[in-house]
């Protein structure tokens, strides 16, 4: 509507100029002949009341003053409305960047506790195999102490037991000349004695040994000589029980310090397979659940975050192009305004004037 006033208006203002230079003759054009009418009623300005057009042109003047107007109100009002939106979506912004910042950082600490519960997993891993192997082998070494302390306390009851069956052949012997029986007797007991593996006792027996077999082969069992024998079988058979009693004794004390260690041992693979690796396993199930819900919770609180700065980027380039329209309508008014001014003064210098 406005257009076409303003159009009215440009071709009465363009007529009444023409007809301050004179008529035109010929009109062709449907402009010229709009503007032959307007020179018309120009040249009639002093029988004709011109109140109406000028009473047009204050309500288009008006117009143009209160849509000014609305225009300003309604921009202080998108004003307000953004300084409100900037600041809420600015608030958005940093609580997300702090939210965001908050699970990355939680996450770090959760990904730092996984790798060191399965650093630790490890390490109890391996260590449980090293007790393991440390067990077998301490088992093997009791198992085969065992059987060495078995062998050498059957080498020392033998040796004994052949002791005594010496002591007591020689003991019996009255005649200095031996029969065979008993010259047989004497080398049995001596290949036994020589058969026994005492290696620490050795050096004592030996003798004996010769002995024996020297009284066999002689067949002589002269009094004085036997008694030596005697005197040395005795102490012998003394030096031999108290080696027996030796390794008896050191036996016992290693194998209930191995059983001690033993024991420990068994007792550490037991905290190991039933306590702490469960409870490592447990902690790195429960550290990866939880990384798996603070990620969802970091990529919620970005998806946010990115949501929260796109729209305040809107919200800037919204406000960017509405001052551009602001500016522009405000332009557009007051050259429409000059418009006005200028066809007023045009129509008074053309003599059509308010009566």
């Amino acid at each position: 509507m406005k257009t076409f006033i303003l159009l009215g208006l440009l071709s009465i203002t363009f007529a009444v100029s023409i007809s301050n230079q004179g008529t035109l003759t010929n009109p062709t054009s449907r402009v010229e002949r709009i503007m032959t009418k307007f020179m018309q009623l120009s040249e009639m300005s002093t029988q004709f009341n011109f109140n109406k057009l000028f009473d047009a042109i204050d309500q288009l003047s008006a117009q143009l003053k209160q849509s000014e107007v609305d225009e300003n109100n309604l921009f202080d009002a998108d004003f307000a409305q953004y300084v409100e939106d900037q600041a809420f979506y600015t608030d958005l912004v940093t609580f997300y960047t702090a939210e965001v910042a908050q699970h990355t950082e939680d996450l770090r600490s959760l990904n730092n506790h996984l790798e060191s519960y399965q650093q630790q997993l490890t390490q109890r891993q391996e260590e449980l195999d090293r007790t393991q192997k440390q067990k077998a082998q301490l088992e093997e070494t009791i198992r085969q102490n065992e059987i060495t302390y078995n062998k050498q306390i059957s080498d020392f009851n033998t040796a004994i037991d052949v002791l005594d069956q010496a002591i007591q052949l020689l003991s019996g012997l009255r005649n200095p000349v031996l029969i065979q029986t008993e010259s047989d007797q004497l080398k049995t007991l001596a290949n036994k004695l020589n058969s026994i593996n005492l290696k620490n006792h050795r050096v004592l027996y030996q003798p004996i040994i010769d002995i024996f077999m020297q009284i066999a082969q002689n067949n002589l069992a002269n009094q004085d000589l036997l008694k030596k024998v005697l005197s040395m079988l005795n102490g012998l058979r003394n030096s031999l029980d108290g080696g027996r009693n030796a390794l008896t004794s050191n036996y016992n004390s290693e194998r209930a310090s191995n059983l001690e260690l033993l024991e420990t041992y068994n007792k550490k693979i037991d905290a190991l397979v039933n306590e702490v690796i469960p409870m490592l396993q447990d902690l790195i199930a429960n550290t990866i659940e939880q990384i798996k819900v603070k990620t969802e919770l970091l990529n919620n609180a970005q998806a946010n975050l990115d949501e929260a700065k796109e729209t305040l980027q809107y919200i800037e380039d919204r406000w960017v192009k509405r001052k551009a329209q602001h500016a522009a309508l405000l332009a557009e008014y007051e050259k429409e305004q000059a418009l006005i001014a200028q066809t007023i003064t045009v129509l008074q210098r053309g003599g059509v004037r308010r009566q």
